[in-house]
């Protein structure tokens, strides 16, 4: 005896199609999320940048691009030490932001504040474009720390904290962020510079 397929019978054809349909259809709404980030220690920072600067964030303005096809935000940054390259201001240009209510992201991107002092380990599209190197793990924020008032450097990021400071790998599990005193990463960067020369 033949099984009929009578109405309202489903057949295994027809739901592995209309299974098939909504897996495509989900595809097409999900969000992609494909950063890659490759891990730099120090020394790669240095070599991998065409400017190492030290100064403070002056301002912080999202557009669309010329295009009209993405959004990018320019950050102004006055030097106020130059271990590299650039001198006196820096406007760095990165993908992301928000314009007209629409935003866009990019996963381990680096973000600023008017008036925040940082670290930056920068490089150099093929238009000249200043960018954060490495993403977020090229911007090292600057805070006094309260009881000692010394200058130290922290990654808000998550994921790019620090727990070594030659690797700048991340803090083992349990463990806090390492503390890097501003003034050893200096004289460590300059070392590093002049090892180039």
């Amino acid at each position: 005896m033949t099984p009929t397929n009578g109405p309202g019978t489903l057949t295994l054809r027809t739901a592995l199609g209309f299974g098939a349909l909504a897996l495509l259809a989900l595809q097409a709404v999900a969000p992609v999320h494909a950063t890659t980030l490759v891990h730099q220690d120090l020394r790669g920072l240095v070599r991998g940048s065409s400017d190492i600067v030290v100064g403070r964030v002056g301002t912080v303005r999202a557009r669309w691009d010329d295009a009209r096809r993405h959004i990018v935000t320019d950050v102004t940054f006055e030097v106020g030490e130059s271990l590299k390259g650039v001198r006196r201001r820096l406007t760095l240009t990165q993908l992301g932001g928000e314009v007209d209510g629409m935003r866009l992201t990019v996963p381990a991107s680096p973000s600023f504040r008017p008036g925040e002092e940082a670290l930056l380990f920068v490089w150099r599209d093929a238009r000249g474009r200043a960018q954060v190197n490495g993403l977020g793990q090229g911007k090292f924020e600057i805070r006094r720390e309260p009881t000692t008032g010394a200058m130290v450097l922290g990654r808000n990021l998550p994921g790019l904290e620090v727990g070594d400071l030659r690797t700048l790998r991340a803090p083992r599990a349990g463990r806090a962020a390492a503390r890097i005193p501003l003034e050893w990463m200096l004289a460590e960067i300059r070392r590093l510079v002049g090892e180039e020369r």
